[in-house]
């Protein structure tokens, strides 16, 4: 995808509401969204007599006429209880440096892989977001180069130094009933446990390992020209992600044909923490309804944010279509109060209430039409960075903390 992309709408507005019973915190989310097929990711498909990876981007987002991808629709937030500077000022902006890949600065994978901490010892190609205070000097250097030494970045993560990360994904989640975990430190880590999707090998001359059970998808596939066509297996309910009760060891007798397309990211139910979100979304046809749920106190407090009643948090959500990395639309960061109003200054966007309601085991136990909607503004970010921030006219001010992402958009008087 070209650097210069831009989306059709270049802002997206998110309705919210929230509610909690005691012990779990719930989330519906509505946004419109009118393109079909953001249920669909990366996939391997036999053409021409090879197996090719079609993953991105969608044609809605290229503007291409020939569909040359598949990428899900997700929905991601930021939660956080006051410990990282500057995420209440910044939200999502401050985990976006140069270096990072998908800006034109992207350091290249020999440079990353030749690094003590990223290469040698996490065994990364690329650099993805992470917090300036996980790299040495003023706290918002943030140079991926100079990243702190082990054991500053592990008392970093026991004191709460992280953006706790939680996503819906429409493929590699939402067919199993759940979101995936994540926080941002020094890089993008999953929780604990096993998330919801791995990867299968393949390649082009033997395939991928696994398949869909013929006798549920006939030929074992799907149909690559009928899905570029439009003719989408229908949302939740149809069958097009590799869930383990219809998927079979890879046979090229059965699923070897032109067109022949199989998901690469097979689909599990979540262990550990990286369980710790439930969710389901729904397709309309006009707008994605998700809902998502937790308890607010985990069993592991050492990568997720713990929450207790009357207490207030910050907040920060994004919405993500047809593509990855830095394709999404952005939002500011919010006040959430777990059944509390919080205090609500000028320089910030109105605070989200979780109101509380009666015992809910589960998002779909809210009557969620006798809760108040809260609406936001997300925009998209294009390739400006916290370092573009730091950097720039505004420096003083943004390093200095004497100004928000909402006062700097011109939103106070909204």
């Amino acid at each position: 995808m070209g650097g210069d992309w831009k989306p059709a709408e270049a802002e997206k507005e998110l309705r919210t509401r929230a509610a909690h019973d005691g012990e779990r915190l719930h989330f519906e989310f509505r946004w419109d969204q009118s393109n079909p097929g953001g249920w669909i990711h990366d996939m391997l498909v036999y053409h021409e007599g090879r197996w090719q990876r079609f993953a991105d981007p969608s044609p809605w987002v290229s503007g291409e006429q020939t569909r040359t991808g598949f990428y899900e629709d997700r929905l991601s937030f930021f939660l956080d209880d006051g410990s990282v500077r500057g995420f209440e000022e910044f939200a999502g902006w401050l985990t976006a440096h140069e270096g990072m890949r998908s800006l034109p600065s992207a350091a290249s994978a020999d440079d990353v892989e030749a690094h003590p901490h990223y290469g040698e010892r996490l065994g990364k190609s690329d650099i993805r977001k992470f917090l300036p205070q996980a790299c040495a000097g003023e706290w918002w250097e943030g140079h991926w180069r100079e990243v702190r030494p082990p054991a500053e970045l592990r008392a970093m993560k026991a004191r709460g130094e992280f953006l706790d990360l939680a996503m819906w994904r429409a493929h590699r989640s939402d067919p199993v009933g759940y979101g995936t975990d994540a926080y941002v430190l020094d890089y993008r880590h999953a929780d604990d446990g096993r998330r919801t999707y791995t990867s299968q090998n393949w390649a082009a001359d033997t395939g991928p390992e696994l398949m869909f059970a013929p006798d549920v998808v006939e030929g074992g596939a799907l149909d690559y020209h009928a899905v570029a066509a439009g003719e989408f297996p229908t949302q939740g309910s149809g069958v097009y992600a590799l869930t383990p009760d219809v998927t079979v060891p890879f046979d090229p007798d059965v699923a070897e044909w032109e067109g022949a397309m199989i998901p690469r990211r097979p689909v599990h139910e979540p262990t550990g923490s990286a369980a710790d979100w439930t969710a389901s979304g729904t397709w309309t046809g006009q707008e994605w309804v998700v809902t998502m749920s937790r308890p607010l106190s985990t069993v592991d407090s050492s990568d997720t944010t713990q929450l207790v009643p009357g207490g207030t948090y910050l907040w920060a959500p994004a919405v993500h279509h047809g593509a990855g990395k830095r394709w999404h639309w952005t939002g500011y960061t919010h006040r959430l109060g777990i059944g509390v109003a919080p205090e609500w200054t000028a320089d910030l966007p109105p605070p989200l209430i979780a109101h509380e309601v009666d015992h809910a085991p589960t998002a779909a136990s809210v009557d969620w039409g006798a809760l108040p909607t809260h609406t936001t503004p997300l925009v998209f970010p294009g390739l400006q960075s916290w370092t573009d921030l730091v950097d720039g006219p505004n420096a003083e001010v943004i390093r200095n903390l004497e100004t928000t992402m909402w006062a700097l958009h011109g939103r106070t008087s909204d």
